[in-house]
């Protein structure tokens, strides 16, 4: 089993819940959080942490006033380009550039509202793994979105190319094939459905694997054979995709102690770890094994957290990753060895 200890830990100004390091400079951390109040109303913040010899500290905020933060995700083909989904169907790209007075500085360059209604909310958000214009999201309508996206170093634009109601209730989550050619969606319905873009089409689903809502899907850089799947049913399923029309079988089931909120590859491949954030189970380190049926917990984190973890990610070039529990407001910074 891998050690893990807990390097920092600090409180957020408002429930967290997704986070992402800096992909060139792990120094920084970013979070996005999310606030509902007594009266519907809905607002957060982008906060910007600096780990700075192990330890957290706020360097810079910028509010929301008027809406939630609920994903977040840095482009794989530009460092400098954040994307953020928000609880009124809006889409933020932001311009993150290292140095200036707080180290770090996050600048607005696109705000798009990309569904039918400002009551519909952006879950989640997913960039082509090779295509930097394309863009998918996920709305709490069922739907999934196609974005296409146009950015320079001060402005951004974002059109709607495609949608698709995939979903009977929440669409929770998406993820590409690792050659950009499939989008794979999960939703509350317990759906997880699987769509040919070069076709434009549906080409299955599976409704009875999942014993309830499809909260994260995983695809692999190195294996275009594979996905994982998380649900709220505490389970993690390795899926076979080699069958025809790529339908998937399920060739591996772990039992992770809470809801599969997210699943995030190590940066570097060749470690062939994967964090689950696993609500009110903590956390999990996961081998991403060469042989799918043997992936296998290798990591827990059980302690540090009261509240459920919907938030994680990897540091590129050091042994750390961050989680973030939502009602307790925390932020923690993890060593592993």
């Amino acid at each position: 089993m891998v050690h893990i200890s807990l390097a920092s830990s600090t409180l957020t100004q408002l429930p967290p819940c997704a986070l992402a390091f800096h992909p060139s400079d792990s120094r920084f951390v970013v979070v996005g959080t999310y606030k509902l109040e007594q009266d519907g109303r809905r607002h957060g913040a982008l906060q910007v942490y600096e780990c700075d010899g192990g330890n957290l500290k706020l360097c810079n905020t910028i509010e929301s006033q008027d809406s939630s933060i609920l994903d977040l995700k840095f482009s794989p083909h530009d460092c400098s380009l954040l994307a953020s989904t928000h609880s009124t169907g809006k889409v933020c790209l932001w311009r993150v550039s290292l140095g200036g007075e707080h180290g770090i500085d996050v600048d607005l360059i696109s705000a798009r509202e990309i569904t039918d209604s400002s009551d519909t909310l952006v879950l989640s958000v997913c960039f082509s793994p090779l295509d930097s214009a394309l863009v998918s999201v996920t709305l709490s309508s069922g739907e999934w979105r196609l974005l296409s996206i146009s950015s320079e170093s001060s402005v951004a634009t974002v059109q709607v190319e495609k949608s698709f109601m995939a979903h009977s209730l929440e669409a929770w989550t998406s993820a590409f094939s690792s050659n950009g050619s499939m989008l794979f969606t999960g939703g509350d319905d317990s759906c997880l459905s699987a769509h040919d873009l070069r076709a434009g089409m549906q080409v299955w689903q599976d409704r009875r694997s999942h014993g309830a809502g499809v909260t994260s899907i995983l695809s692999f850089p190195y294996d275009d054979s594979q996905i994982w799947t998380g649900s709220y049913d505490e389970k993690l399923r390795v899926w076979d995709l080699r069958g025809a029309h790529r339908k998937g079988s399920v060739i591996n089931e772990l039992s992770l102690g809470g809801g599969v909120w997210r699943l995030t590859h190590h940066p570097r491949v060749a470690e062939k770890l994967v964090l689950s954030c696993c609500m009110h189970g903590g956390a999990r380190m996961i081998n991403a094994s060469d042989q799918p049926s043997d992936s296998s917990v290798v990591g827990i984190i059980t302690d540090g957290h009261e509240s459920m973890v919907y938030g994680g990610d990897w540091s590129s070039d050091t042994g750390y990753f961050a989680t973030c529990s939502f009602y307790d407001r925390k932020l923690n910074l993890w060593s592993y060895r």
